[in-house]
């Protein structure tokens, strides 16, 4: 009877939404019971999933759930080969050709520190801002909608269809929802969306870094520096922004802080960055292109248009890695995988810039 109920719920989900790709927990692969028991007294798997459980040793949890949340979460993404692993290295599982998004930290211990990433349960304010969750840490949900959370394309052919959230990405902010960022396409790029995934049917290699690219749908903003700035505030804006730069001075200079929008690579001249210099690299960290184009990796892009912009991403790996702040340490010599290839903070600055030494 559960096969068929399931069956026609999913049925159902599949005609009246469409059917998703590439984002679990969303559509027709939101499954209650992955994550709620209703009596908290299941003591058998299913004979569909080969046993187990289900109920963890922590007990009865508020919302029917089988654990805590971080707990929950990271009993399917810690070291398993089914779903992506987001924990540290941990002894295994993590996808062949790297994470986009890093990994977290939750236990101060080496090589993934608290200083390298997002630390699960950290009741420290986030920097930049003045959130933080005073009662519970951290959680993967401050981050990510459980449920899922979706957007209606308005153009391209595929106008009106509805689609997930990449990743699920959503900021809680005291148990409320924030606005929609981080839209995404698949297979084919869409440039209104923030993101072109280039395939869903990848595997563990799902969200590695040559799978994922980023579009620039607004010249004046970033939708993944809109996401992360729900927690770091101050950290992002464009030339517009009083937090940013000095918007008496100069049109486009005058930085405070690094920019995450509005801001090409070589647009200014003299001590700034400079385009020939992404160009000469052979592996390069991600931008935003309003035009869909990155360049082949493993070559010299000498072809670079001048609209390439970076954001967070380009410096950053939004979980974490082994570098201090997620940064990553690239080279620009061999392929940038999690964390990348350098060993200091110098190697990523020459991505863009080229005043003194970066080895």
């Amino acid at each position: 009877m559960r096969n068929i109920l399931m069956t026609a719920l999913g049925l159902l989900l599949l005609l009246t939404v469409g059917a998703f790709s590439g984002d679990y927990h969303s559509g027709v692969t939101l499954f209650c019971n992955d994550c709620h028991v209703m009596h908290a007294s299941q003591q058998h798997g299913y004979n569909t999933n080969g046993g187990g459980t289900f109920i963890t040793p922590n007990g009865k949890n508020e919302y029917l759930l089988r654990d805590e949340p971080n707990a929950l979460c990271l009993q399917c993404h810690d070291n398993q080969g089914f779903a992506p692993d987001v924990l540290a290295a941990n002894g295994g599982n993590v996808p062949t050709n790297g994470r986009q998004a890093g990994a977290l930290n939750r236990d101060n211990v080496a090589p993934y520190f608290d200083a390298t990433g997002h630390t699960l349960y950290s009741h420290d304010v986030a920097p930049g801002g003045t959130w933080s969750n005073a009662t519970a840490g951290l959680e993967c949900i401050n981050c990510h909608t459980q449920h899922g959370r979706s957007f209606t394309s308005s153009s391209g052919t595929d106008s009106g269809t509805v689609y997930p959230l990449y990743r699920n990405a959503n900021v809680f902010i005291n148990g409320t929802p924030t606005a929609a960022f981080m839209t995404y396409a698949i297979g084919a790029n869409v440039l209104t969306r923030d993101i072109f995934e280039r395939s869903a049917a990848m595997g563990g290699d799902h969200y590695s870094p040559n799978n994922v690219d980023f579009n620039e749908p607004n010249p004046a903003m970033s939708g993944y520096g809109s996401f992360c700035k729900q927690c770091h505030t101050d950290f992002h804006g464009s030339s517009s922004d009083a937090n940013m730069r000095n918007t008496a001075g100069t049109a486009g200079a005058e930085w405070y802080r690094h920019p995450t929008a509005d801001a090409n690579i070589g647009a200014i001249t003299g001590g700034h960055s400079s385009l020939s210099r992404f160009r000469s690299n052979l592996y390069r960290t991600h931008v935003m292109s309003p035009g869909g184009v990155w360049g082949v990796q493993g070559t010299a892009w000498t072809t670079a248009p001048t609209d390439l912009t970076p954001s967070c991403m380009s410096c950053h790996e939004a979980h974490g890695n082994t570098n201090a702040f997620g940064l990553i340490f690239a080279t620009g010599l061999v392929p940038i995988n999690e964390g990348a290839d350098g060993t200091n903070y110098r190697q990523l600055c020459g991505q863009c810039h080229g005043q003194g030494p970066v080895n």
